[in-house]
């Protein structure tokens, strides 16, 4: 873990805090949530201009999904993203940039400068 983007990252979830489906560390995803969310990625179908969302997200994120690989991380913040779009109308940019925030594979990268 790059401890300096961990801090990054920490502090731009803070800005989420009154959404209880976002966790407050991307290395600390409490079970009951990642349960929740496995819920919502099994349960929540989305409609055409909602899949068109998720779609770009999936493109404009650094890791091109909700996670480098298809772990639970994918799934879980896969069902996330579809709360999010579902239910508060959050937009693809939105979702990339949380994504990214989310992001527990470690890598070096800064997150400030994504803006939004």
């Amino acid at each position: 873990m790059d401890f300096h983007k961990y801090q990054e990252q920490i502090e731009g979830l803070k800005k989420y805090a009154d959404i209880p489906q976002i966790p407050e560390d991307p290395y600390d995803v409490p079970v009951s949530l990642a349960k929740q969310l496995f819920d919502y990625q099994k349960t929540i179908q989305l409609s055409a201009d909602q899949q068109s969302i998720y779609d770009q997200a999936m493109q404009i994120s650094e890791e091109g999904g909700p996670c480098c690989c298809r772990c639970w991380r994918w799934t879980a913040f896969e069902g996330q993203a579809k709360h999010l779009i579902t239910e508060l109308g959050w937009s693809a940019q939105q979702i990339a940039e949380l994504w990214d925030l989310e992001d527990g594979c470690g890598g070096s990268g800064h997150e400030h400068g994504h803006g939004s």
